[in-house]
């Protein structure tokens, strides 16, 4: 599946985001709709992966911030 990333999302994670998706096996095509393309969209700290086209969602990450 193709993947779009919310501009608000730092490009430091993407990969590891990409890595998720792919270990969750969610395949080439959205189960519900048939479309090719993921939205991940950052809300209020978690990570929502869900079809671009129908908005069914089949990942939540939570965010942790990171203390220096």
């Amino acid at each position: 599946m193709k993947v779009i990333f919310d501009p608000d999302i730092p490009d430091e994670i993407k990969e590891d985001i990409l890595e998720a998706i792919k270990e969750e096996n969610i395949g080439e095509v959205c189960k519900v709709c048939g479309g090719d393309t993921l939205y991940v969209a950052l809300l209020e700290g978690v990570l929502d992966i869900k079809c671009y086209e129908c908005g069914h969602s089949y990942l939540e990450i939570e965010i942790e911030e990171e203390e220096e």
